[in-house]
């Protein structure tokens, strides 16, 4: 029974401060197995491969959107898409949501900054870089940080492989990242 009463505090504690304490199980692979043991044995082993890089980009990715949003919302408030987002940015993100709603699909997010692209979340951080400058070090280092990494996502996004000398600048690239902040 204590444990039991243990491992209860262990999870609220995680849940509550989203903290990963090493007792949540690991992240199981859920595949349709419907469909997926139809396609080629080459490429289900590609998509294996590939998923460790997809998920580096999508930490890095929403971990960007985060630091945006918090970093512009702290400093102008909640108007701050509206007043410190290129009008090209909010154009394409504007133009994406209204396709989206037209194809009838599931709303991505309330949230605008949901819809912008990996290079346009650059072209906000470098048109606000008065607001950021005390995070990063240099604002040409960070243009050729994500420039690198906004390559690097075009065959992780597009469902290609990347080349193993890829995988390891991507893994470069991220390093480089966290160096760029300081």
């Amino acid at each position: 029974m204590n444990n039991l009463v243990i491992e209860a505090a262990v999870q609220r504690v995680e849940q509550e401060f989203e903290l990963d304490l090493g007792h949540k199980p690991p992240i199981q692979q859920k595949i349709d197995e419907t469909y997926y043991p139809q396609f080629e044995e080459k490429i289900r082993r590609e998509a294996a491969d590939m998923s460790a890089n997809y998920r580096v980009f999508y930490c890095l990715e929403n971990s960007i959107r985060s630091l945006v949003t918090d970093v512009l919302l702290e400093k102008h408030g909640e108007q701050w898409w509206d007043i410190k987002v290129p009008e090209s940015v909010k154009t394409h993100v504007a133009a994406t949501r209204k396709k989206e709603k037209e194809y009838g699909v599931s709303v991505r997010s309330q949230e605008a900054i949901d819809y912008t692209t990996f290079g346009e979340l650059s072209e906000i951080i470098k048109s606000n870089w008065t607001d950021f400058n005390d995070i990063f070090q240099d604002v040409k280092a960070l243009e050729r940080v994500t420039a690198t990494l906004n390559v690097l996502r075009g065959p992780i996004a597009h469902c290609k492989p990347l080349a193993e000398d890829e995988v390891v600048r991507l893994h470069l690239s991220i390093r480089d990242w966290f160096r760029a902040m300081g």
